[in-house]
């Protein structure tokens, strides 16, 4: 019998993954913002390609770091986690195994061509392994020993970061909208 997760599910975490290290990212940022001098609110219609490059690459360092971090910690990533899944390692959950699957993942999903190869492979396999699984000798199962609520959390906390960064600063960063009309309402007048 087959325990490993299924691509569609797969997908749906590397997707709430990226929510949640860029709503992580974007807190920290607003935090060294507001305890120090340094200016994190970049213009991204007036920036540079090299500015623009500069900006995907702390992205990927950023996913990178935090994939690495929880795959060690929890045996899973918060997207993984409240899809139910778990990566399996089936030689030992070594940090060596950890850098080089976040790596291979990380290059994959921001490069997207490879991406696609990897999961349209994996797709067609029995056991669907993408790259990076095949590198660091993993799969991911469909069925987790953390609880899924801890990942819940985890997707939550760093969805209301990004929300509230970009409520709060979207002018600043060329989004010209009004988000609703909220910023009309008290609640996110905290300044």
């Amino acid at each position: 019998m087959n325990t490993n997760a299924t691509m569609g599910t797969r997908l749906i975490a590397c997707f709430l993954d990226f929510i949640t290290f860029l709503g992580f990212v974007v807190g920290l940022n607003m935090l060294m913002y507001t305890t120090t001098d340094t200016s994190f609110i970049f213009h991204l219609d007036q920036m540079s390609n090299q500015g623009r490059l500069i900006l995907l690459l702390e992205l990927m360092g950023a996913y990178f770091i935090c994939d690495v971090f929880c795959t060690r910690v929890l045996a899973t990533s918060p997207g993984k986690l409240c899809m139910n899944c778990d990566v399996d390692f089936h030689t030992g959950n070594s940090i060596l195994h950890n850098i080089i699957r976040s790596f291979i993942k990380v290059l994959c999903l921001f490069t997207i061509l490879p991406a696609i190869f990897s999961y349209v492979h994996a797709t067609g396999n029995y056991d669907s392994k993408t790259f990076h699984d095949h590198a660091a000798k993993t799969s991911v199962t469909n069925s987790t020993r953390t609880p899924r609520f801890l990942g819940l959390l985890i997707f939550f906390t760093g969805l209301v970061l990004l929300v509230y960064f970009i409520v709060n600063y979207h002018s600043e960063l060329g989004f010209n909208f009004d988000i609703l009309g909220l910023k009309h309402y008290k609640i996110f007048d905290l300044g």
